[in-house]
């Protein structure tokens, strides 16, 4: 269908193996900058010779970490001969350089999926170092057994690494980020144990709590002639018999492990080693090896490396022969790599780059639907759509005949995707133009298809799903609606290409840029300084720049020169940060102050808008008062309560190195100015004060005491005092001698507070506060006296009231009157007080008796004994005895009222008939009829009624 030429560039090559076809690109060609790679094993300088290094990879797209592989000779002709790790990016550009010490081998080295180099030494120490070669702070060692043993094996992973010592001891890291030692299981107990050299483990690859089937570190080794997968619990025999197995690789997926057995037989097996997935036998691929490099017989060493190519095969690489590739179909092919020499390898999620001294390749399968699109001959809808357009750019009329046949086949919507998703998976950036050209000019014609270009792409297209028009689908990573794929895809694919650029040097797939995630990939590009590159992509894809801008910022303050005035450095980094929402400024600050810049540190919190940030840091540069400003200002009580308390705590502190000093020993004096100091600071502030008050109120009164004295609050201190007295007596403290003795002390220096508020205090009056405390205290002693003279308990805690009714009821009148007279209770209440407790002692008579005598003597009237004896539940005698005794000159309405209330109707309606006839008024009697008739209700209620008719 296509012509060859239109196909495949002069730096791409792609080879059938089985029924899927591989690319070979060339990504870059390597220079290796400078001085770098004339001291690193080359002799003269011009070439970077691999043979004389080790080279460290990462993966997706990142750095190289290479040093000098100090078990071979070198000779130094002027360049120094200290093993530093020189670190360059994919293109060979120079990062950085680590120095390393001398004292300790690097036994292994990786890298971290946030572009640290990861770097364990002989020693068991493990050491981080940033993309530009500067040591992170973040160090630990695998333990003195590890140290005292040394290290035979490691395995390094993007999250942690696995260590194999001489002694057959397995240490793991499963979380770098969080360095927890772990020693598994030993993997060959009885060969490590039996005195020979070594662990016994011939070789052993890790699959990574994020692939593995149980989400936590799984390590795979080979022990004699089986593999054991070892975990934190336990080492687990499997099914696998075809050993000894010598090299081993588990694919990036986590579905699959490689193995190269001593017999020449590559296997492949499932990640449990249950099932044997394809198995090839060196010498089968003989033939294969002389046709494709011209190979006279096959190696009879074991293979240098052992790495997957992606998921879907794996390659054997031998130094001075080539690859073999083997497939997970059982496919074989033997590929020139390194060009005879030696190479490095980073294994990917789609493929796997290759380094070799001068060119740095791409080796992956070619995605099926882009395959299809661009396979010579093939007549797959995409194939159609992209020689369509091919032939409208001619301004050739077949174009038209070939888009109106797709048309018409209900096949265009697919092809469009197709053409999208080859888009999407190719390197070549005017491929990828062709290609999206093709699927805009099949876009523009989706109306006419049948059904409104609703159709799905071919099956594997890559796409997450793809529902009716405009519906949300998830296309080759990214989330959008069908509508929006097109230009989606061109945003990713422009990032994908920048990031391609040399100067950058970070050759990132589709595929691999979904694994990684743009977060990760800013992040990446903003440890490598490329912060414009970092930003631009940031408002392309409408991503956050805070990320950026705060690491710009900090990496500005730490270049900074010391002798550059802090209002100068902050007006250079507000140049750029000013305006920009969501920038963190208390993150650069807190940079600031790490690198002994604390007046800058404070100048940047002034623009920092999140509280929650701004305080804690304002607190470590000593700036209480303004943290404490900044905390009451925002009105968040825990922040408030944070410097308070932080405050106190830094004062308690300074108080007791000065009494180690031999000054005050109590830690709570206000005696000191710094103290001063801070009993102003809250006393300004009313909310820091309450906080201050609530938490302090149960944990040292005393201290608040202290507080509230010293700034002469003398109405709070009383309250202090009263609320501890009646915690002591609430506590039951109060019951003994001591604990009466306590409050009773409490509420005299209660008392005394309120008198000096009085005194001290302009235009408050606390007298009457400082007469009722006196009263309560003179109470209590009363009620003690009453429970030691009755000898019954009770009294203590009650009310004036409830004394005297206990008097009363207990028949100590005496002592109920002195109680009565000493705190200037009243007759009446005195009187009402006794005939509620002869009510409730059902003593009628004496109720009766009291009520004859006292409704003359007293203003207490009828209603209140009948009050009390309804309470009590007095019989109906005893009521109507209260009830007929009422006077005065409503007293038929009362009567009719109470004996309505009581149930009495035939009662209530004599008295009002009564009443009718004193009164006389029609108007009054219609009235009082009216109410009587809502108080009685029923057969009564409307015999009222009538007779409030025949008034009117």
């Amino acid at each position: 269908m296509l012509e060859a030429e239109g196909v495949l560039d002069e730096i791409e090559n792609w080879q059938l193996v089985g029924e899927a076809y591989y690319s070979r690109r060339q990504l870059y060609a390597l220079e290796w900058g400078g001085d770098a790679a004339a001291g690193a094993g080359g002799g003269s300088g011009a070439a970077f010779n691999l043979a004389y290094m080790r080279v460290f990879p990462a993966p997706a797209g990142g750095p190289v970490a290479a040093l000098r592989d100090d078990t071979k000779l070198v000779l130094y002709v002027g360049a120094a001969a200290r093993p530093d790790i020189q670190l360059y990016s994919a293109a060979g550009g120079p990062l950085g350089r680590v120095l390393w010490e001398p004292r300790a081998r690097v036994a292994a080295a990786g890298w971290t999926s946030g572009e640290q180099l990861l770097v364990l030494d002989d020693a068991a120490q493990v050491h981080l170092f940033s993309v530009r070669g500067e040591r992170l702070p973040q160090r630990f060692s695998l333990g003195a057994e590890a140290e005292e043993a040394g290290v035979e094996a490691a395995a390094i992973f993007r999250d942690g690494l696995a260590v194999l010592t001489p002694s057959g001891r397995l240490w793991c890291v499963p979380d770098i980020s969080e360095p927890r030692l772990q020693r598994f299981p030993d993997p060959a107990p009885g060969l490590a144990a039996g005195g020979g050299a070594g662990s016994g483990v011939h070789c052993m690859t890790v699959l990574p709590p994020s692939v593995s089937s149980s989400g936590a570190l799984e390590v795979i080794v080979a022990v004699e002639d089986t593999v054991k997968v070892v975990d934190a619990n336990e080492a687990l025999p499997t099914s696998v018999f075809e050993g000894p197995i010598l090299r081993l690789a588990a694919s990036p997926c986590g579905k699959f492990v490689a193995g190269y057995g001593q017999d020449s037989t590559i296997h492949i097996w499932t990640a449990d080693l249950a099932e044997v997935v394809t198995w090839v036998g060196l010498a089968e691929t003989e033939l294969d090896l002389v046709d494709s490099l011209g190979a006279d017989a096959l190696p009879d060493t074991l293979p240098d490396q052992l790495v997957w190519c992606g998921s879907d095969a794996v390659l054997l690489f031998w130094e001075g022969l080539g690859g073999l590739m083997v497939t997970t179909d059982g496919s074989w092919r033997w590929w020139d790599i390194g060009g005879g020499g030696a190479a490095g390898f980073a294994a990917e999620v789609d493929g796997l780059r290759i380094i070799s001294a001068d060119r740095h390749l791409l080796l992956r399968r070619v995605p099926p639907l882009a395959a299809r699109v661009l396979e010579i001959g093939s007549t797959s809808p995409g194939a159609l759509l992209y020689d369509a357009r091919r032939l409208f750019d001619a301004q050739d009329a077949r174009a038209t005949g070939e888009l109106l046949d797709l048309v018409r086949s209900g096949q265009l919507a697919g092809a469009v995707d197709d053409c999208l998703t080859a888009a999407a998976a190719e390197l070549d950036p005017l491929k990828q133009a062709a290609l999206i050209k093709a699927a805009a000019y099949g876009k523009a014609f989706q109306a006419l298809e049948p059904g409104g270009g609703g159709g799905g792409g071919a099956a594997g297209d890559g796409s997450s799903g793809n529902t009716a028009a405009g519906g949300p689908t998830v296309f080759c990573g990214i989330a959008c609606d069908r509508r929006r794929r097109t230009r989606e895809v061109a945003r990713r694919l422009r990032v994908l290409n920048a990031l391609r650029e040399p100067a950058v040097g970070m050759p990132l797939t589709m595929a691999q840029l979904q694994a990684e995630g743009l977060p990760a990939v800013i992040s990446r590009l903003v440890g490598r300084r490329h912060y414009l590159l970092a930003t631009r992509i940031c408002q392309s894809l409408g991503l956050s720049t805070e990320q950026v801008l705060v690491r710009w910022a900090c990496d500005k303050i730490s270049a900074a020169a010391a002798t550059l005035p802090d209002e100068q450095l902050l007006e250079a980094l507000q140049a750029k940060l000013a305006g920009q929402w969501g920038v963190k400024y208390a993150a650069v600050a807190a940079h600031a102050a790490a690198q002994g810049r604390q007046g800058l540190a404070a100048l940047l919190l002034d623009h920092e808008r999140c509280a929650a940030e701004q305080v804690p840091l304002l607190l470590e540069l000593g700036e209480d008062e303004r943290a404490l400003d900044k905390a009451v200002e925002s009105g968040d009580s825990d922040l408030v309560f944070r410097v308070v308390h932080a405050m106190w705590r830094r004062l308690e502190r300074a108080t007791a190195a000065a009494a180690a000093v031999g000054g005050s020993t109590r830690p709570g004096s206000v005696a000191s100015a710094s103290q001063d100091r801070f009993w102003q600071a809250v006393a300004r502030k009313p909310a820091a004060l309450a906080f201050f008050a609530k938490y302090y109120r149960q944990q040292d009164p005393q201290l608040l005491l202290e507080l509230y004295e010293a700034m002469g609050q003398q109405e709070a201190a009383a309250e202090l005092h009263l609320q501890a007295a009646l915690e002591l007596a609430a506590g039951g403290s109060g019951s003994g001698s001591g604990g009466e003795t306590a409050v009773q002390r409490e509420l005299a220096r209660a008392k005394d507070a309120y008198t000096r508020a009085t005194d001290t205090h302009q235009g408050r009056d606390h007298r009457w506060e400082a007469a009722s405390v006196q009263a309560l205290a003179k109470l209590r002693e009363q009620q003690l006296e009453l429970q030691s003279s009755t000898r019954r308990e009770g009294f203590v805690g009650l009310s004036v009231a409830d004394t005297i009714r206990q008097c009363l009821r207990l028949g100590l009148k005496d002592q109920a009157q002195k109680l009565a007279r000493d705190f200037k209770a009243s007759r009446e209440s005195l009187v009402l007080l006794t005939a509620q407790c002869l009510a409730a002692q059902h003593d009628w008579p004496a109720l009766q008796h009291m009520a004859g005598r006292q409704d003359r003597k007293s203003g207490l009237g009828m209603d209140q004994f009948i009050a009390a004896a309804r309470a009590h539940g007095a019989p109906p005698e005893v009521l109507r005895w209260f009830i007929d005794r009422l006077t005065g000159p409503d007293a038929l309405q009362r009567k009719a009222q109470h004996y309505a209330e009581l149930g009495m109707h035939t009662q209530a309606r004599l008295l009002m008939e009564q009443a009718e006839a004193q009164q006389g008024a029609a108007g009054t009697a219609a009235g009082m009829l009216g109410s009587l008739r809502g108080t009685l209700g029923g057969t009564l209620g409307s015999l009222a009624s009538r007779m409030q008719k025949g008034v009117e």
